[in-house]
């Protein structure tokens, strides 16, 4: 397991639970494939209050792809959702006959040879780096002599080339700066869509958002009277708003938040998107602790998407996590989901989101939850099944083994029927983050 965890650079510990769950090579595939971004960012589009139409917002984005040259497809299945390309850069093939220009930068051999400064950056920085982020001084570990205007590799801690620009202080100005931006990115490995200064994303007309929770959103209906919304989600409330969107008038939503941080963020979303936040009520305590106050109000839809390993978000060369911490994070989820029984109305609606490749953080909770009897299994739209279905070989889950170690056939039929309930996001297959989307029902 040791090996396994150095060749795809995940913590052994979740290396060897993958393996176990997953089967050895389908667990090596899937980490191998997530150590790579996603094929494609979603861009969700929005209608501010001074734009006119969806159609209109749709026009100026597309605009605004074709003239930076991304290549882009619309996803109508899926609420207009758009779909844009990421290159690799280490897999480009130079043009230029010139053979000073024909290095590869992202290939360390070739990068050795021209002797440029090498930067070893922390996980986070590395990842960021690697989509274009500018480097400040506390995310660097390894740092060489260099000047003002220097060239330098920017490199992960495996010694894999992320990106390379331009240090913006000296050595030692760095070391003695923490905060500022130590070197300028002129460049990442990966070519993505650079929407935060892009003054499409800042006037709101479009969110960036992950394919399970464009799946997760739509898969929540309405009719034609107001929605009670309760929403847990680990982004920064660009689902809340598209969710508000799509509701009947009068809707209501609840927001359970993080920290303070994450209230910050919701807020600034809000503002950007022009969400109207009368209609939305930000709480600071967990969904278990909300249900035994006992609200007056009955939800009617729930978009559950606790806090999970991430495992399968994409870029992910490494990640470090330890089995204790899935199991605990695998309780929290289920928690949620029992105190969802506990508030909801009947018939209400539950979306459950994770961007993990665990089956402790997925089907084993949403099959705990089943069992339980509060909670039915909805079965998947025909479009949304056939598309992104995809068969991960999870070990069954342990209550389908008896005790004398034969299978008990009734639980088997069960999961007969659960699995009809959820999908997994294949990071090759869909070309997108790995996660999983469950659909259920309050009885």
């Amino acid at each position: 397991m040791r090996d396994v965890a150095s060749l795809t650079k995940f913590h052994m510990d979740l290396s060897k639970r993958l393996c176990y769950l997953l089967g050895a090579r389908e667990a090596i595939m899937l980490m191998l494939a997530v150590k790579e971004a996603p094929e494609h960012i979603y861009i969700m589009p929005n209608v501010p209050p001074k734009e006119k139409s969806m159609d209109k917002v749709k026009s100026k984005i597309v605009k605004d792809l074709n003239k930076q040259g991304y290549e882009y497809k619309e996803l109508t299945y899926l609420d207009d959702i758009i779909a844009v390309k990421v290159s690799d850069r280490k897999k480009e093939i130079p043009t230029t006959q010139d053979v000073e220009e024909l290095a590869n930068r992202y290939v360390l051999e070739e990068m050795k040879q021209k002797g440029y400064p090498q930067v070893i950056l922390r996980r986070q920085a590395s990842i960021s780096a690697s989509l274009g982020s500018n480097i400040t001084s506390g995310d660097i570990t390894t740092l060489p002599p260099i000047n003002p205007g220097d060239e330098v590799v920017l490199m992960d801690i495996h010694y894999e080339i992320v990106g390379y620009g331009i240090a913006n202080m000296s050595s030692e100005e760095i070391k003695r700066s923490p905060g500022r931006i130590a070197i300028r990115t002129l460049e990442g490995r990966y070519d993505v869509l650079k929407y935060r200064d892009n003054k499409h994303y800042v006037n709101g007309l479009y969110s960036i958002t992950t394919l399970p929770r464009v799946i997760g959103k739509n898969l929540l209906d309405f009719d034609s009277k107001k929605a009670f919304l309760m929403i847990i989600s680990q982004d920064n409330g660009e689902i809340a708003a598209e969710l508000l969107r799509r509701a009947p008038d009068g809707s209501e939503i609840h927001l359970i938040t993080r920290n303070d941080n994450h209230r910050k963020a919701i807020k600034s979303t809000f503002e950007r998107l022009g969400v109207d936040e009368t209609k939305v009520t930000i709480l600071t305590s967990t969904l278990d602790r909300f249900s035994k106050s006992r609200p007056r109000i009955k939800f009617t839809h729930f978009y559950i998407e606790v806090t999970s390993s991430d495992s399968g978000l994409r870029p992910n060369p490494y990640f470090d996590f330890e089995e204790k911490n899935i199991i605990s994070n695998a309780r929290t989820q289920f928690s949620a989901l029992r105190s969802a029984s506990l508030i909801g109305d009947k018939n209400a609606e539950i979306v459950y989101v994770t961007h993990s490749l665990d089956p402790t953080e997925n089907e084993e909770v949403i099959v705990q939850a089943y069992r339980q009897g509060n909670i039915e299994p909805v079965d998947l739209p025909k479009y949304i099944a056939e598309t992104f279905r995809s068969q991960i070989n999870a070990l069954p889950e342990i209550p389908t083994v008896t005790q004398s170690g034969s299978i008990d056939l009734e639980k088997m039929d069960e999961e007969e029927i659960y699995i009809k309930s959820w999908i997994n996001t294949h990071p090759i297959l869909n070309g997108s983050d790995a996660g999983f989307i469950a659909k259920m029902r309050l009885k």
